[in-house]
């Protein structure tokens, strides 16, 4: 339930202070890079339209000064702010898929060694024992079964590839 609200969090944060979204997402350099940008860029802007820079002490003051800027300097700058949140909700939207996608490729790995046991879900109790939900399938007529970590399909455990998406399974590698 936490993963899935990072990526709005590192957004947000994103939209604060440029940079500060993907320090959370532990992307450094991206979280360099996007501070430099959006820093450099609107310095560079307020040195091309030569834009007075001073020092504001009260927020009205501060509020005037910003609806005075010229819409070729504070346009770029909003787009660069805009561009960042969306690169750091997508980074996020990327950790929590990998994330969800290293721990279904542990489940793989852990139901592949359970049926190579001979522990699966049909050793356990006989027909009347109830199969858990992520449980392997051990049929009568055919070999045990085990989700595919990248399409989710049920295939052959003993297989080295999933046949419906023909991505190679976790346990391919090792033999």
């Amino acid at each position: 339930m936490r993963d899935q609200f990072r990526p709005l969090l590192a957004a947000l944060l994103a939209l604060a202070l440029p940079g500060l979204g993907h320090l959370t997402l532990r992307r450094w350099g991206r979280a360099l890079l996007w501070h430099l940008t959006i820093v450099g860029g609107g310095v560079a802007l307020f040195a091309l339209y030569d834009v007075p820079v001073e020092s504001t002490v009260s927020v009205a003051e501060a509020a005037e000064t910003a609806a005075a800027l010229p819409t070729d300097v504070t346009l770029p700058i909003a787009v660069l702010y805009a561009l960042s949140a969306v690169d750091a909700y997508l980074v996020g939207r990327a950790d929590v898929a990998e994330r969800q996608r290293a721990d279904a490729t542990a489940e793989a790995i852990r139901r592949r060694a359970a049926s190579d046991d001979g522990e699966g879900a049909g050793d356990l109790g006989g027909a009347n024992a109830p199969a858990s939900a992520g449980a392997v399938a051990e049929t009568a007529a055919g070999p045990a079964e085990v989700e595919c970590p990248h399409c989710g399909k049920e295939t052959d455990a003993d297989l080295d590839f999933c046949h419906w998406c023909t991505e190679p399974l976790p346990w391919a590698d090792g033999e």
